[in-house]
């Protein structure tokens, strides 16, 4: 693992526990007020805070496994899976606040409830200011990864979700206070709803991919062919995919005129910051068995 990859993993590390202790503390204390002061809507949002909490625990979970058993040879390819594993759990999470919310949304239409409009948006308004320090504590480090760190970008859209929820809800909260508007409120919770599932659906998929070994992008495999052809090697079999984030595996068969020792060509593959584990296999003719396409 580069040095590179552990200050990432550090950086993302320490900005998921901040937000973990945040929302811990803001869920603490919405419900205990909701139940000195008998607001239901202070202590549903509480219990609503509590399930990203548990995500941010999750995500925080991950990078402390991973740094802490990052030599453990029991790993084949390092501890990096716990990543993208975390990232996965955190999209199912997400994938049911969609659907919990589409459900409830829906029986509000059906059967209205009444709304203590400036109550509940005091705590979207909160909800709110907590997310956008959150958001804040992961924003450049979530860019920075240039979305290969499944498990920060997990912890990202859960704040953002929650963010989402918040802006919409003040929304139809003011709608139905000063024009009354009081069916904007469920419909608002739609519009979150699908927004937040769309999400989990396009996070579902990027982890499946890393935790089912599917090939890196094209674009990386281009470079590698590159750099081991202008070496004067003849590619015969090439894999090239995801063992954690900002971390791949790469496994090659080549065929050369004079055949170079594998070390030469795995140098040129580990000065790739990308690439983290290597296997050359370098022959004087084709490989056995060698294929006309990548797989």
């Amino acid at each position: 693992m580069s040095s590179c990859t552990c200050h990432h993993h550090h950086e993302a590390e320490r900005g998921t526990r901040w937000v973990c202790l945040i929302t811990l503390v803001t869920m603490a204390a919405e419900i205990l007020a909701g139940w000195l002061f008998g607001s239901m809507a202070l202590m549903a949002d509480g219990w609503h805070m509590a399930g990203h909490a548990g995500a941010m625990g999750v995500a925080w979970f991950a990078y402390v496994y991973m740094r802490t058993h990052r030599e453990d040879a029991r790993f084949v390819f390092g501890p990096g899976k716990i990543n993208a594993l975390a990232g996965f759990v955190s999209a199912l999470g997400l994938g049911l606040v969609s659907v919990f919310m589409i459900v409830e949304s829906a029986h509000r239409l059906v059967a209205p409830t009444t709304i203590a409009f400036t109550e509940a948006m005091v705590v979207a308004v909160l909800g709110l200011m907590v997310n956008i320090a959150s958001a804040w504590l992961l924003r450049d480090r979530e860019q920075a990864s240039h979305d290969t760190d499944q498990n920060l970008r997990a912890a990202y859209l859960h704040v953002l979700a929650d963010a989402l929820t918040s802006v919409l809800a003040i929304a139809a909260l003011a709608g139905g206070k000063f024009w009354g508007l009081t069916r904007l409120d469920p419909i608002m919770g739609v519009v979150g709803a699908v927004v937040v599932g769309k999400w989990a659906i396009a996070l579902t998929r990027d982890t499946a991919a890393v935790l089912l070994d599917m090939r890196a992008p094209e674009h990386v495999s281009t470079t590698v062919r590159q750099r081991l052809e202008a070496a004067g090697a003849s590619i015969r079999d090439l894999a090239l995919w995801y063992v954690g984030p900002q971390e791949m595996a790469a496994s090659v068969c080549l065929a050369a005129p004079k055949a170079a020792p594998p070390e030469t060509y795995t140098d040129i593959l580990r000065a790739m910051p990308e690439v983290a584990f290597v296997r050359v296999e370098v022959h004087n003719l084709p490989c056995p068995g060698e294929k006309d396409h990548d797989h």
